[in-house]
């Protein structure tokens, strides 16, 4: 089972990385104006063609637009919330070169498996991998994405995912930001909570970079 598992989630992260290498290399100047910023992407009807004929659903599959000037280094990471904090259980990075990117993300349920990939122009980074769970069959998940455009800030990290899986009647959905306040999503109590994140770095991808802080903030709010 999971080895098809894994087999589905290659064949949509091959085809995040087809679009991928459409949407990064269409307009090298785009960014004349300086600006850095990380947004859901806008597929072309050709894009939205070839995933309506591969039946590919966006539910599983999360593809964002990248436009960066002056990092040496994108670095993606999965953690889990453990005692209030962050827990870092899979990272990687790779050289980035200014101008436009693609970032592709593949899951349904994490547990069962998850694809982080990034393309531009110095080539493609990817990583398979499941977060760690005793028994999820009768658990719940709910997932929110970066949904808006965003600016990025070198070596600052941008949440793209945020997962909480549960066996509770009753939960709260969160943005991707509430990534900010771990302590705030452990208050709930519940069993599970995934995230992914981002950040652009000015340094080389085989320097290390801090830990993201636990320090409680006033936003953003919870939904419903």
């Amino acid at each position: 089972m999971r080895t098809k598992r894994y087999l589905a989630l290659l064949l949509a992260a091959a085809l995040a990385l087809a679009l991928a290498g459409c949407g990064a290399g269409e307009d090298k100047n785009k960014n004349k104006d300086g600006a850095m910023t990380i947004a859901p992407a806008q597929l072309s009807e050709e894009e939205n063609a070839l995933l309506e004929l591969l039946d590919v659903g966006m539910d599983t599959h999360r593809v964002f637009d990248v436009q960066v000037e002056g990092a040496k280094s994108v670095r993606l990471r999965a953690y889990e919330l453990t005692d209030g904090a962050w827990n870092c259980v899979k990272h990687g990075a790779c050289e980035a070169a200014d101008g436009a990117g693609r970032i592709a993300l593949t899951f349904g349920k994490m547990t069962e498996g998850v694809r982080m990939a990034y393309k531009d122009a110095t080539g493609t980074f990817a990583q398979e991998f499941a977060m760690e769970a005793a028994d999820a069959s009768g658990m719940v998940f709910v997932t929110s994405v970066l949904t808006k455009s965003r600016d990025i800030v070198l070596d600052e990290e941008i949440p793209l995912a945020l997962q909480i899986a549960t066996t509770q009647n009753e939960f709260s959905t969160y943005d991707a930001d509430y990534f900010e306040m771990p302590r705030e999503l452990a208050k709930h109590g519940y069993e599970h909570v995934y995230a992914i994140t981002v950040t652009f770095s000015a340094n080389a991808p085989s320097e290390p970079l801090d830990a993201p802080s636990d320090a409680p903030s006033a936003e953003p709010s919870p939904g419903t």
